[in-house]
This record gives structure tokens, C-alpha cells and sequence, in this order.
């Protein structure tokens, strides 16, 4: 007993230590966003903006799209995405626990497909929503986890890493400079990169103008997802039926 003791005693003192050391890491990341209350106070932000979305092949010449986007969150679990372009307008949802996603023609308002998303969409978009509204605290409360992976090199910098586990395998990266805070860049488990650049205060609360995402298609090549933004707003008045399934019948 004496010898486990022995043991168990450095091993509780290291974890908290380590708890100690997330914590502070994320208390700084989200002073260089905003005071507490300010960051307590978002609800729902909405977006939009440009999308700008490019394929680079390994062999042979890359494709662009460009498109109109307007992006929503809202407390606890709701989002909705709508890209516009000449071709299409494409909408995904989350309603708490139901998911949805609607293609239809611009040109012809009798062309549409409406799609009900599976669990594990559902799944990651609930992440995803939670990801941006809670600015880095509070995922253990909700049953998920905050791993502190310390120290590491990365882009030629010293970053503080922390994964954010929501369970299920879906598990954000965050790295942050340890001396302002900044959140310099994310990993999703997918392998996808995030970066963030610019800057719009809000409310007193710090938001991107531009956020750039990248990845590896499994044909190897490169898409990389480029939307800046002309307008945000925190706390915006939300219809729900936004979030609902549409009907089935025409509209």
C-alpha cells in the first residue's frame, strides 16, 4: 500500500499540474479575444462573406469556384451554411439533433434535392458549432475532453497544443502562442488545417476577417477553402426555422 501510495502521490500531483497549465493556457487565449463576460455574452454570431474554394491536382491544372457564403451559430446546437453560386445554392443545417442538407438550382426552383444527414455528420457538426461559440472552455463540462499535448514545434515556433476531444474520434487541435494567446493555427482529426487572419472587434470580442482551411484529398490532391468576410454580427435576431428540415412539398 505504502509503494502505491508512493506512486499515486507524483502521478495526481503531474496531472494537476498539467490541468493547471491548460488552464492557463486557455484563460490567456481567451483574454486576447476578450474579457470573460464579453465572450459569455456571444449567443449566435452570423457570417458572411466570400468562399473561394481551389483543387491542385497532383498532375494536370487546379479548379476555382467562387461563391457567396453566410455562415450562423447559435447556443447550444444550431447552424446553418448557404453557398450561392451561379450553378447552385447549397444549404446544411443542425437542429439540435436533426441535420439536414438542400441543393437546388437557382434557375429552377423545381430542381432540388433535399438530403437528412447520418449521425456521425450530425456528430461533427454539433462539434463544430460548440467549437465556435464557446472560444476554448468548458468541453469537460460537456462531457468531452481538454488533453494538454504541451509544448511543440510547429511553423518554426514554440505552440502550446491542446486537443479538444468531443468524443466519437472527432477531436480538434488547437495551437497557440503561449505568450499572447493567439491561436495561430488548427488541426481536425481529418488531417485538415485552419488558419485565421485579420482581425474585427465586435462587441469586444476579437473575430477573423479571413479564415483559410486546407487538405489532402485520398487522390492526393490539395483543396484549399478560402472565405473572407464582410460582415459579422454577434447575437443577431434568428428565425428557427432556419434550422428546421424544410418541407417536402414545394415552397
Amino acid at each position: 500500500m505504502k509503494k502505491s501510495l508512493r506512486f499515486l502521490l507524483p502521478l495526481l500531483f503531474l496531472i494537476g499540474s498539467m490541468r493547471a497549465d491548460s488552464d492557463q493556457v486557455i484563460s490567456l487565449a481567451r483574454s486576447y479575444l476578450g474579457t470573460d463576460s464579453a465572450l459569455d455574452a456571444v449567443k449566435a454570431v452570423r457570417y458572411a462573406g466570400t468562399l473561394i474554394s481551389s483543387t491542385t491536382p497532383v498532375e494536370g491544372e487546379g479548379s476555382q469556384t467562387v461563391a457567396r457564403i453566410e455562415i450562423i451559430f447559435a447556443e447550444p446546437y444550431f447552424q446553418r451554411i448557404q453557398i450561392t453560386s451561379t450553378e447552385r445554392v447549397e444549404t446544411t443545417a443542425l437542429d439540435d439533433y436533426e441535420a439536414w442538407q438542400r441543393v437546388e438550382n437557382p434557375d429552377n426552383i423545381e430542381q432540388w434535392r433535399l438530403t437528412l444527414l447520418d449521425t456521425v455528420q450530425i456528430r461533427r457538426l454539433r462539434a463544430n458549432t460548440w467549437e465556435n461559440l464557446a472560444f476554448f472552455k468548458g468541453l469537460d463540462e460537456g462531457g468531452g475532453e481538454i488533453n494538454d499535448m504541451g509544448r511543440v514545434e510547429a511553423d518554426g515556433q514554440s505552440l502550446h497544443k491542446l486537443a479538444y476531444d468531443h468524443g466519437y474520434g472527432i477531436v480538434f487541435y488547437r495551437y497557440f502562442d503561449p505568450v499572447t494567446g493567439r491561436l495561430v493555427f488548427s488541426e481536425t482529426d481529418t488531417g485538415a488545417r485552419i488558419e485565421e487572419s485579420g482581425e474585427n472587434i465586435i462587441k469586444g470580442v476579437r473575430f477573423p476577417n479571413q479564415v483559410v482551411t486546407t487538405s489532402t484529398r485520398g487522390d492526393g490532391a490539395e483543396q484549399r477553402v478560402q472565405v473572407d468576410f464582410d460582415l459579422i454580427e454577434v447575437n443577431p435576431e434568428l428565425d428557427h426555422q432556419l434550422f428546421r428540415v424544410p418541407s417536402i412539398t414545394r415552397r
